[in-house]
Formats: structure tokens, sequence, C-alpha cells
């Protein structure tokens, strides 16, 4: 008995200690590499809003499927149309806009946590973005 107690709670240990490193480090909130929006696309697509901040030149060029266009210099006049309560990656061609997009919506009043914003470009390959340094 007491050898299994030991066993079942140097299992628990080992994973608490492990499964930290298993995922990319996600910040709760803010600037996202390549990696981790990568992480972050893979394990929450179905509920991710992916506000795509670019022009519409830029859009129609090739976006991720099911993405918001909302282009930067617009933004602040449809803030209401970005979902609250759903976790939001907004990315655009390097990173600026993106960054820029992240400061107006939090100066709108939106919560940081679960808002994101993508540090590097995005390439679209049958609408599935591929993020890149």
């Amino acid at each position: 008995m007491k050898t299994a107690r030991f066993a079942a709670a140097l299992l628990l240990a080992a994973t608490l200690l492990v499964s930290p490193c298993i995922a990319a480090d996600i910040p709760v909130t803010g600037k996202l590499d390549p990696a981790q929006a990568t992480e972050l696309y893979t394990t929450q697509k179905d509920g991710l809003v992916i506000l795509d901040v670019r022009t519409d030149a830029e859009f129609k060029a090739g976006h991720a499927e099911g993405a918001l266009h909302i282009p930067v210099d617009q933004l602040a006049a449809r803030v209401q149309e970005v979902p609250e309560g759903k976790p939001v990656l907004i990315i655009c061609r390097s990173g600026m806009r993106a960054s820029n997009a992240y400061k107006m919506l939090r100066k709108a009043g939106r919560p940081a946590e679960n808002l994101w914003f993508l540090s590097g470009y995005t390439d679209y390959n049958a609408g599935t973005p591929k993020f890149h340094n």
C-alpha cells in the first residue's frame, strides 16, 4: 500500500514538473514569437479569433481561413466588431501594425488577458497561417 502511494505521488510530482515544458511558453497577453503563435493557433484553433489588420489588398492576396479583417486604420471605429470573451491573435505583415492594434484594443478597454499580437510575418497556404521570424 505504501509503495503504491509513493509511486502515485512520484508520478504526480513528475507530471507537474514536466508538463510546463511540453507546450511553448505562451504569455497570458502581449507579443508572441512565431513558435508561440503556432502553439496558440494549434491548441486554440476552434475558439481563436485571428484579427488581420492588413490592408484590403494584402488580405485579398492571402489570409487565414475565417480571419476577421479590419485594417488597422479602421480599427478604432470598428472595435465593437472584435468579439469579446474569446482569445484574439492579431496579425499583420511584420508585427508593427499588429502591435499598434493591440495597443488600440487595450486603450478601448479590452482586457489584456487572451489578447496577443504576432511579432513576425505570416505566410498563407490554403488558408492555414504559417508564422515566421
